[in-house]
């Protein structure tokens, strides 16, 4: 699909919306997302080019749904996706042909679960064998540099990219911290997209519990100065 195909459904869906000129262009976000700008009657849009080769009738929900957000009275700032939208961007097509290009965006990721010191696909295999997860072969595991921050790493879930902070590529972390950390992120992965936007930190939560003696490895990244 080219911009200007892009424009011509969102404009449908705009004119709908009392808007008399609309723009849609696709853009290379490392996220999926949807940026835009507006005046009285105009609006221009930035949309994910990881759409750019979804079904039209995929980019008109997505429409619906941005002019829906837009005019929402309630400013709760949740953007609740059709079902269009939600069966394609969580397909398994949709995560192998788009993660390569999302890894590639992602700027200091490794290419390899080997770090210096941790193999990451070794304390994968642990969180298997403990039933805490299951094998998805999908699943991206990389390092990457925190920056400043102390999180403990970072998650894709719609691109099932687990990138884990460098911090934790080291001797002095005991197996079970770096197990937790990684379960930490996969347990976002695989709590799955959130169709509706709305919190789900008690499911989350509820998850890390699982782990053995959560309070234990909390405590311990609180000494290494690290957070989930």
């Amino acid at each position: 699909m080219n911009n200007q195909t892009l424009t011509a459904i969102f404009t449908v869906v705009g004119t709908r919306n009392g808007y008399d000129r609309v723009q849609a262009e696709f853009s290379p976000f490392r996220d999926f997302k949807v940026k835009w700008s507006r005046s009285y009657k105009w609006i221009e849009f930035e949309v994910s080019d990881y759409l750019c080769d979804a079904p039209e009738d995929v980019i008109e929900s997505l429409a619906v749904t941005i002019f829906h957000r837009i005019r929402d009275d309630t400013h709760d700032n949740l953007m609740r996706y059709g079902d269009a939208v939600c069966e394609w961007i969580t397909s398994d097509d949709f995560v192998r042909s788009k993660q390569p290009v999302f890894v590639r965006r992602f700027r200091g990721i490794s290419l390899s679960t080997m770090g210096n010191h941790r193999d990451l696909a070794e304390s994968y295999q642990r969180l298997v064998d403990m039933g805490l997860v299951e094998r998805d072969p999908d699943i991206y595991l990389g390092w990457a540099a925190g920056g400043s921050s102390r999180a403990v790493g970072r998650a894709s879930i719609l691109m099932k990219v687990v990138a884990m902070s460098q911090l934790l590529d080291c001797d002095d972390v005991p197996d079970e911290v770096m197990d937790y950390c990684l379960y930490s992120q996969l347990a976002h992965v695989g709590m799955g997209f959130n169709r509706n936007g709305e919190s789900r930190g008690s499911q989350y939560d509820a998850l890390l519990s699982r782990f053995p003696d959560r309070a234990e490895m909390d405590s311990a990244l609180r000494r290494f100065n690290m957070h989930i």
